[in-house]
């Protein structure tokens, strides 16, 4: 039986599958680039997936930011972050980050990335995005 440990990052828990992915060296940036501009629909520019204290150092100023104010345009074609109920996990670059959204489903969020248009859905879950990604 495996044991599960809830890991937070500003009180929000990580989904199992992304710590289990980190500790387990599977969250790594894909070495092929093809794959990182067909899942996010951009150029990558030195792009980094997190490890756990990353996380947790990226985060503190930005969850803290704007509190209970929407980050980003929110249009069609990009949903905005609030950044106390949003995890950066990674970047493809300066001021491209990647994030999980909580808003819709604390335990299942969503991922985001703020590309040219703004903060879109690249997956509906950290499942999808590790599926896509090849991890």
């Amino acid at each position: 039986m495996s044991e599960k440990s809830s890991v937070e990052v500003g009180g929000l828990v990580l989904p199992e599958a992304l710590v289990h992915a980190v500790r387990e060296g599977g969250w790594t940036r894909p070495k092929n680039v093809e794959t990182l501009r067909r899942v996010f629909g951009d150029e990558p520019d030195g792009p980094m997936f997190y490890d756990l204290p990353s996380m947790l150092r990226q985060n503190v100023t930005f969850q803290a930011s704007s509190p209970g104010e929407v980050y980003g345009e929110v249009s069609e074609s990009s949903v905005g972050v609030l950044p106390a109920k949003a995890v950066l996990v990674g970047d493809l670059g300066a001021d491209m980050p990647i994030a999980l959204d909580y808003r819709g489903s604390p335990g299942s969020p969503r991922v985001i990335y703020l590309g040219p248009s703004g903060w879109v859905e690249v997956a509906p879950n950290v499942e999808a995005l590790l599926a896509e990604l090849g991890a």
